[in-house]
């Protein structure tokens, strides 16, 4: 591990400086993990810059329709994807089980999905990389 306690800062900007200065300093790492959307986009676009988009093992942590793009074109090895809806559901349940007094889960998993390239097009991972929001928002 090359590092554990970079900020990436909450742009892609940001974050691309980031990844830009740690390339730099490791041009040889075999793996990057990169925790939230900003963040995999920045790397994304660094290791782009450098010729290495695709070569170095990738994973990041949120999607976007740029970073579903990257996974299909296998400049992302893999998208680590939460399910929003369940975490708003049991979000919203777990609040009312403590208005209620209740006892309630201190941790509660509400679940995650490593999507790649091989699984991206199945329908139930297909609904975490790219929803239909228009069925909610219109």
């Amino acid at each position: 591990m090359v590092s554990s306690n970079q900020y990436g800062g909450a742009t892609t900007e940001s974050s691309y400086k980031k990844a830009e200065s740690l390339l730099l300093r490791f041009p040889d790492v075999d793996g990057i993990f990169c925790p939230n959307e900003s963040t995999t986009f920045g790397m994304l676009l660094a290791l782009k810059s450098i010729g290495k988009g695709g070569k170095i093992k990738f994973v990041g942590f949120d999607s976007s329709e740029k970073l579903a793009k990257a996974l299909r074109a296998g400049e992302i090895q893999g998208l680590v994807l939460q399910h929003p809806f369940q975490m708003g559901y049991l979000g919203v349940k777990t609040m009312v089980q403590a208005l209620r007094g209740e006892k309630v889960e201190k941790r509660i998993d509400t679940g995650c999905e490593v999507i790649t390239v091989e699984n991206m097009d199945k329908p139930e991972q297909k609904e975490l990389l790219t929803p239909d929001l228009s069925k909610w928002l219109e």
